[in-house]
């Protein structure tokens, strides 16, 4: 009777065990990042941008933008603001768009650049032609440190 007892205790131990795990290391959890159970990568937010009002001076009620994306060559940042107070309306499109001048820096290069670019008012949608890239208030995420950002900057799709 200590016999039957010890096998079907061996029996089902086994079993149990080989569900739990599907007889393979770390329960079969094959996700591609060494086993970390956390948030994927892909869900990590590698740019952002913030809209501002401006309070004062001629520009008063007008949006100023500061973007950042992280590069392969490290941190870029831009930052953008009306040239003058006129709004120009498209001849096709009926939209309005805003003059703006963006700096954009590579701190890790040194390199700074100026552009004039347009912002179309209804989405506030900036693109740096001459780069390919556009800065927009859509978009949100957590960086890699946790922090909750808004906003993006980076290639046109």
């Amino acid at each position: 009777m200590s016999n039957y007892k010890k096998a079907s205790w061996g029996n089902s131990y086994n079993q149990g065990f080989q569900k739990q795990n599907n007889g393979y290391p770390n329960g079969g959890n094959f996700q591609g990042n060494g086993g970390y159970k956390g948030r994927p990568q892909t869900d990590v937010k590698k740019s952002g941008a913030v809209y501002t009002r401006m309070k004062k001076g001629k520009f008063e009620g007008q949006m100023c933008v500061n973007a950042w994306r992280k590069t392969k060559n490290g941190l870029q940042t831009a930052s953008a603001f009306p040239v003058d107070g006129v709004e120009h309306i498209g001849a096709e499109s009926k939209k309005t768009f805003v003059r703006m001048a963006v700096e954009v820096a590579n701190k890790e290069l040194g390199i700074s650049q100026t552009y004039w670019c347009l912002m179309q008012k209804e989405s506030q949608k900036i693109f740096i032609k001459e780069l390919g890239l556009v800065i927009s208030p859509n978009g949100n995420g957590v960086t890699s440190s946790g922090k909750r950002v808004k906003g993006f900057f980076g290639k046109v799709f």
